[in-house]
Formats: C-alpha cells, sequence, structure tokens
C-alpha cells in the first residue's frame, strides 16, 4: 500500500497537483509513525518522533555559523503544524506559537511551487531578518521527495511493521475485464 501511496504522489506531483502531493505526503509520517511506535499513544509525538528520526535531522544546517544561530527547518514539529493546519484547516501554514523549539521558531511561512526539472533538485531558504524575523520558504516538490524517498527506505526494511494495513480494494474496471475475458 505504502508504494501505491507514493506513486500516487509522484503522479499528482507530474500532474502539477501540488496541494494533492502535499495533503497525501504529509499524512505519510502518521503511517510510518504508527509502524514504528505501535505502543505510543500519542499520534502527535509518533509523528515528530519518526520525522525528526527518518528526515528532520538530516534538514538542519551543519554550518559553524547555524550551530551558534540556529537558523529555521523542517523539523517534525514544523512539518505537524504544517500538516494540522493544511489537512485540517485548508490553510498551508504553519501555527508559529505551537513550535516549542525556540531555535526554530518561524515568523513567516512560505509555500514554494515550481515545475518539475530534469534532475529533481529544489531548495528551501530560511532567513533572519533584522535578527529577529525567522522565514521559511518551503519547496513542495522537495518536501515531497524527501518525505517518499524516507518512506520508500523505511517501508522496504520495515514491511513487517505495517502489519496493520488490513483492508480490501476492489478495481471494478480490472474486474470486469477479468469477466470479459473469461466470456
Amino acid at each position: 500500500m505504502m508504494l501505491q501511496l507514493i506513486d500516487d504522489v509522484n503522479q499528482a506531483l507530474d500532474a502539477e497537483c501540488y496541494y494533492t502531493a502535499l495533503s497525501l505526503v504529509l499524512t505519510f509520517p502518521d503511517i510510518c509513525g504508527k509502524a514504528e511506535y505501535p505502543r505510543e499513544k500519542k499520534t502527535s509525538k509518533r509523528y515528530k518522533d519518526w520525522y525528526d528520526e527518518h528526515i528532520g535531522k538530516y534538514e538542519q544546517c551543519p554550518c559553524e555559523y547555524c550551530k551558534k544561530e540556529p537558523m529555521p527547518y523542517l523539523s517534525g514539529e514544523v512539518v505537524y503544524s504544517l500538516r494540522n493546519t493544511f489537512l485540517h484547516q485548508g490553510t498551508p501554514n504553519i501555527e508559529p506559537f505551537k513550535i516549542k523549539n525556540k531555535n526554530n521558531k518561524i515568523d513567516r511561512f512560505v509555500l514554494v511551487i515550481e515545475s518539475k526539472k530534469p534532475f529533481d533538485i529544489y531548495s528551501d531558504s530560511a532567513s533572519i531578518y533584522n535578527g529577529s524575523v525567522r522565514t521559511y520558504r518551503v519547496n513542495v516538490r522537495r518536501l515531497c521527495l524527501i518525505i517518499c524517498n524516507s518512506v520508500r527506505a523505511y517501508y522496504e526494511a520495515n514491511q513487517d511493521k505495517f502489519n496493520f494495513f488490513n483492508y480490501s480494494i476492489i478495481d471494478k474496471d480490472t474486474e470486469i475485464e477479468k469477466i470479459d475475458l473469461l466470456n
């Protein structure tokens, strides 16, 4: 199921359906968090912990300047806030007051949409204006790609943890084709 969901995100990006891709990809850390931490009751903790372990820790700027004056980055808190505002309120933004990590406070959050490039190289940007206004611009394609790639690797290494996927889907078109072939 996860591989089909990842394919759906990529198809949405190819069709330039950015909000469709974003809404689906923001659920992936929920799913993987359930697989990784099945006993954890707080879904927000599962989401943030999984995201930070598999994606967020790689999003922090490693330069010496940023070690002294940390720049905002896509942490589990930030992405979870985006997930909540986007999926529950229809607003592709974050709620800055819900970001507890003071080094990752973001005053101005901006989504960037961009056409597909030949090498799938996209970038985000972080800045601090006048020492106080912290801005983060996230490229939707980049966010979708990093989450999809991380989820694919996690899923392929941990398929046994996804035993909670218990569903039935009938592709009616395929079933009708089978019947037509029998006739």
